[in-house]
């Protein structure tokens, strides 16, 4: 009852928060800094993504470190080999203030190795260990959610995409801890600095039950400790950062013309050719086809060499140039 009741507390003091004003999230963004830089005499870093969440977190930790004396924090960078360029080519511009990193294997590596991305992290899993398994307790588990005792589970494969268990290509989800989770592991062995990341609670359930989990925007779990000073900040606060500070942010959020042709600004930056969620895109205008505007060369490479037309078809997407 106890921890049920303070778990409600917290739930009310969130809800009072993510209303602030964004002066008074700004300031809890520097005092939370603050607190996450001392304790740590100051050997913390920067996940930085080039995305304009990162790129505005990195705005406001350079002018505390300014208006501190200190210098500026380092920032890492992990190349997963699957960026827009237009992300690599505005990383570039911030020189020596970003640390490179990269994974032990590359995007096409994990491609011929393990195979696409697809749907969501569950459903890609999901057909994938229906497949491999010899159990058919357990493809009656993956495929209905079926549990070995008949009681039924909320985790399964949805119906609409059974199909896809039949299609002759891979599904996967380890290419999110081979390309982005193990590198940074690695740096954070090698260097014993601790993250901060440019996480909010806005943009899912379960960044939210995090925070409510950790009490605040820091984990102060001992080896697993992390700081996300945008936790209260939303969508539209992120843009107001931007146009009250006049903070430069990469290219790709805004609708560019190119070729003589409007491409429609990315909401969200991340794997380029990542498809989880695309399903849930317009057939007409969506990341992928607007990857074709922007990176025609390799595009028609992705479509044509590594087998993503077939895996864009069977996901209904027929009409991509």
């Amino acid at each position: 009852m106890v921890s049920a009741f303070i778990y409600k507390e917290m739930e009310e003091s969130y809800s009072d928060k993510i209303n602030w004003t964004l002066d008074q999230k700004i300031f809890h963004l520097l005092e939370t800094v603050d607190v996450y830089y001392h304790k740590f005499n100051g050997e913390v870093y920067l996940n930085f993504s080039g995305g304009k969440d990162s790129t505005v977190l990195k705005f406001f930790i350079d002018k505390w470190c300014e208006m501190n004396g200190y210098p500026k924090i380092k920032c890492l960078f992990n190349n997963t080999t699957n960026e827009h360029k237009q992300i690599l080519d505005f990383v570039k511009t911030f020189g020596d203030e970003v640390i490179w990193t990269r994974p032990r294997m590359t995007f096409a590596e994990t491609l011929q190795k393990y195979g696409y991305p697809v749907v969501s992290k569950q459903t890609a899993r999901f057909i994938d260990r229906y497949r491999k398994t010899k159990s058919e307790a357990m493809k009656m588990f993956y495929k209905f959610g079926i549990n070995k005792d008949g009681s039924k589970s909320a985790f399964k494969i949805a119906k609409k995409w059974h199909y896809l268990l039949d299609e002759d290509f891979l599904t996967t989800d380890r290419c999110c801890d081979i390309l982005k989770k193990e590198p940074i592991k690695k740096f954070e062995k090698e260097t014993r600095l601790k993250p901060i990341n440019g996480v909010m609670t806005s943009e899912s359930n379960q960044r939210k039950m995090r925070y409510l989990k950790n009490g605040g925007c820091i984990s102060w779990k001992e080896g697993k400790e992390i700081c996300s000073p945008l936790s209260l900040f939303t969508e539209d606060n992120i843009w107001e950062c931007i146009d009250k500070f006049n903070i430069e942010i990469c290219p790709i959020y805004y609708d560019q013309i190119i070729d003589g042709e409007l491409v429609t600004g990315e909401k969200r930056t991340g794997c380029a050719w990542c498809l989880f969620g695309l399903h849930c895109e317009s057939k007409d205008d969506n990341r992928i086809s607007r990857l074709a505007k922007r990176e025609p060369n390799r595009y028609k490479s992705m479509m044509d060499k590594m087998g993503y037309r077939k895996v864009l078809e069977a996901l209904g997407f027929q009409h991509l140039p």
